[in-house]
């Protein structure tokens, strides 16, 4: 998942950073308890030494919802991720309807 980064002086934000930001404040709180899932046909980090996680709070994927309200874009990748094709559909289907950063940026 790709959202739109916030500003970092002297780069301003990317459009549709607040909002992005706000629906991830709402879908997992600060402070709140979120679980992190492993893709077990994924490496555990990224190039950067980043640890990849698939993030859900309340039984919501948070990254599914961030796609699906237009609120980021896909990530292309080379691999195949466990919950790419539901991703695909949710990006997809926002794009198609002009839904946040779609119809904004």
């Amino acid at each position: 998942m790709d959202a739109p980064e916030v500003a970092h002086p002297p780069a301003p934000a990317e459009c549709y950073a607040d909002q992005a930001t706000g629906l991830l404040e709402d879908l997992a709180p600060v402070g709140s308890t979120v679980q992190l899932v492993a893709d077990s046909g994924q490496p555990d980090r990224d190039r950067y030494d980043r640890l990849l996680r698939y993030v859900d709070h309340d039984d919501v994927d948070v990254a599914h919802e961030l796609l699906a309200r237009g609120a980021a874009r896909r990530y292309e990748a080379a691999q195949d991720l466990a919950r790419e094709d539901s991703y695909s559909a949710a990006a997809d289907d926002a794009q198609e309807a002009d839904r946040g950063l779609w119809g904004t940026c």
